[in-house]
């Protein structure tokens, strides 16, 4: 049963921008899915959506230069699963027979449906074929004779996660299939099996119509039946007194693309629907080169997935146009269910850049904020509480998921499973999710979201507070995205006063990692406001899908799972993925602190070390009073409990932290809810909890750059949370205006 047939379903609407990063002047695509007959909308710049007891009070400013309007409403949902489609797969032929041959490897054999792996099946016409892996993990075979569709069951048997060589022949009636297993290395693999079939009709192969990858036609235009799995050097021909090659595909060439190439010479190139995995290990990898941008073979093989999604591919239902005057920041079109079933409302959410890069001289007395998009999709819709899911995270003894605060949207999540996942998800074949797109409904970016395991703001809910506390305060600021910074590199933050990250800045790629750097080495003053950040290499291919977003998580780290070796470099940039820290380019290296912990527990407080007591540092201090009278302490409360909590950095000079850099607090007391970084640890794996060792901290960082710039550092997601208290009434609130006050006014350089 779809999800608009469900008789229960709730009032709902949700939506999505295409583009979700814009200039003023451009115009925004908006596509919304509504179960009411009518929907209203306005548009608005987001300030602070958070409404929670303590919290600053919401605020936003709708654009009256964008008329509000009343649309219909109508249900749409997306469509997941990848394949590849060849338009015309074969010119006119009268040949004697066809042979169809590649490599498969089934990932999923327990599948509640069919899995096509190959079909040129016309059911109307009666002509064509199709592959199909059905839910006893044994081969049929279909084909079409003009006058009906013939099913033959071979018995042929497929195995879990092994390479095998499928060869199809049909001549007339007769029909042979032949599986030969490939072993990797000396293990037992089956024996080959072939199996010869006759049709009780002649079999009518050749037609002008598509030739499917991984999915078959459907009766009414949709593709059904999607293959988990790989399939690798397709090839395809027509037989009479000589083979002719009708189409041959090597699918390692054009990697960070979506087409499928074919080296047959006959220009019979096929597309990719919904961003199945490149890059992977094919039939003939041997392990002797792990990096597919330098191996002659070994990697022509696509991994498809029946809960792939790239684009949701809803209609759109009205355009924004963005006013030329637009302030650069966060955008929503609020939009909200008009009826007397109940209502409901969504914040469709995009992100307006500068529309001028303005000279350096001109930016001196602001501060840029930079939101982390590529942090925004990596936890795109993320489904990490889903027990149904061979993904769930293991969040420590004594989670209780029923007894957390959850916002509307989290229920939206949960239902909405034809939204795609994220890159903290595996696929419903068990392996990784690789990739993430803006081009759906992401429902935990949203201005109100209280995040699910830690019952408060996370990434773009809690890096708003940032916007607040600038607008409340009065003081200058700039917005940027990881895009931006990734497209445009170290000019886009050129003569800011300073720069500061969101709280959860954890995805960059390599444009936008160096941007930072440059922008540091240029006399730049850098504020990493957060933790965990700068942690995972991420890829952006901005020429062939730059809505989309790879990570290749390695065989270290704190992550949700690992991908099999020889695929840890990404496709769309062919560069390593894995840790920054790997790469010799940890966190540490540019901001002082790096990753080490982590925990759903409360947050602590930090105490100022003896160094931030000396005159150089008054200026930093300046009205931080004693909190519980302990003296020195500070960050006691916030929506995430103290100022250090979540995921948490520390300085480390093993790890690439500046030597000369200052540590001027640290974090106290984290209880054994906090567990540290795999990476950190060596054999034997003790003391590891948060009473156990003093590895387990927040640092608060300083040092100034060989640049005449600074960097100020945190070290701790929890931070924006605590400096929202009470409408930022408190001493991380002081700390961090003193901070960007501090660097605008250059007492960093006395």
């Amino acid at each position: 049963m779809s999800l608009q047939q469900d008789k229960n379903y709730p009032v709902e609407i949700i939506g999505y921008a295409e583009p979700w990063i814009v200039a003023p002047g451009d115009t925004v695509n908006i596509k919304v899915s509504c179960t009411e007959a009518e929907y209203t909308y306005q548009t608005v710049r987001l300030i602070q959506g958070i409404d929670l007891d303590h919290a600053p009070k919401k605020a936003k400013e709708e654009i009256t230069a964008v008329q509000r309007g009343k649309q219909p409403g109508r249900f749409q949902s997306a469509r997941p699963g990848s394949y590849g489609r060849v338009p015309s797969w074969c010119s006119p032929v009268t040949a004697g027979g066809l042979q169809v041959s590649f490599y498969a490897q089934a990932w999923l054999l327990d599948c509640p449906h069919d899995q096509t792996l190959l079909s040129t099946l016309d059911t109307e016409a009666k002509t064509g074929f199709r592959i199909t892996l059905n839910t006893r993990g044994t081969i049929d075979i279909y084909v079409g004779n003009g006058e009906s569709i013939e099913t033959l069951a071979t018995g042929l048997q497929l195995e879990l996660k092994v390479w095998l060589k499928l060869k199809l022949v049909i001549r007339g009636r007769d029909v042979q299939l032949s599986l030969l297993p490939v072993a990797f290395r000396a293990e037992t693999v089956p024996c080959p099996t072939t199996g010869n079939f006759e049709l009780t009709a002649n079999s009518c192969l050749f037609n002008s119509g598509p030739l499917f990858v991984a999915v078959e036609k459907a009766d009414n235009d949709l593709v059904t039946n999607y293959f988990n799995g790989r399939i690798d050097s397709l090839s395809l021909k027509a037989l009479d007194t000589a083979s002719t090659t009708l189409a041959k595909y090597n699918f390692a060439l054009d990697m960070p693309s979506n087409r499928m190439v074919d080296i047959s010479g006959n220009g019979r190139h096929g597309t990719l629907v919904n961003a199945p995995t490149r890059a992977v290990t094919g039939h003939d990898w041997d392990g002797s080169e792990s990096d597919w941008t330098k191996a002659t073979k070994g990697y022509g093989a696509i991994h498809f997935h029946d809960d792939d999604m790239d684009d949701a591919g809803w209609d759109t239902d009205f355009t924004v146009t963005i006013p030329d005057t637009a302030r650069a920041g966060a955008y929503a079109v609020e939009v909200e269910t008009v009826g007397d079933k109940g209502k409901d409302t969504d914040s469709i959410v995009f992100f307006v850049r500068p529309n001028q890069w303005t000279e350096p001289a001109q930016n001196k007395n602001k501060v840029c904020l930079v939101f982390s998009t590529m942090t925004y999709l990596a936890y795109a819709n993320e489904r990490l509480y889903d027990t149904t899911r061979t993904n769930t995270a293991d969040l420590g003894p004594g989670f209780d998921i029923e007894k957390t605060v959850k916002s509307a949207e989290f229920y939206k999540m949960r239902r909405r499973t034809d939204l795609g996942l994220s890159c903290y998800d595996r696929h419903n074949d068990g392996s990784g999710v690789c990739f993430s797109s803006a081009k759906r409904p992401i429902l935990n970016m949203r201005p109100g979201y209280i995040m699910w395991a830690f019952s408060r703001p996370r990434e773009f809910s809690a890096d708003l507070f940032m916007v607040g506390m600038l607008e409340e305060k009065g003081i200058p600021y700039e917005i940027l995205t990881d895009h931006d910074l990734h497209e445009r590199g170290a000019s886009a933050l050129a003569g800011f006063g300073t720069v500061l990250t969101g709280c959860h800045p954890e995805y960059p790629t390599l444009q936008s990692f160096s941007a930072y750097n440059a922008y540091a080495r240029a006399g730049g003053c850098l504020m990493y406001m957060g933790g965990n950040g700068f942690y995972w290499v991420s890829a952006v291919n901005s020429q062939h899908a730059p809505h989309r977003l790879e990570i290749r998580r390695g065989d270290v780290g704190v992550r949700p799972y690992s991908l099999p070796g020889g695929e840890h470099v990404t496709c769309m940039a062919g560069q390593q993925g894995g840790l920054w820290r790997s790469r010799g380019l940890s966190c540490n290296t540019l901001f002082g602190i790096g990753f080490c912990a982590q925990g759903t527990g409360l947050g602590v407080p930090f105490k100022r070390r003896p160094e931030s007591y000396e005159p150089q540092h008054e200026w930093i201090f300046a009205d931080i009073t004693s909190e519980n009278g302990e003296a020195g302490l500070f960050g006691v409360q916030g929506f995430g409990g103290g100022a250090s909590g979540d995921e948490i950095d520390r300085f480390d000079v093993a790890n690439g932290s500046p030597a000369a850099a200052v540590v001027l607090a640290t974090s106290t007391g984290h209880s054994d809810d906090f567990g540290i970084a795999i990476e950190d640890l060596s054999y034997p794996a003790l003391d590891t909890l948060g009473t156990q060792t003093d590895r387990i901290r927040s640092d608060i960082v300083y040092y100034k750059t060989t640049g005449g710039g600074a960097v100020f550092s945190v070290g701790s997601i929890n931070w924006y949370c605590s400096m929202a208290w009470d409408a930022y009434d408190n001493n991380v609130a002081r700390l961090t205006l003193n901070i960007i006050r501090g660097f605008l006014a250059g007492k960093h350089r006395a």
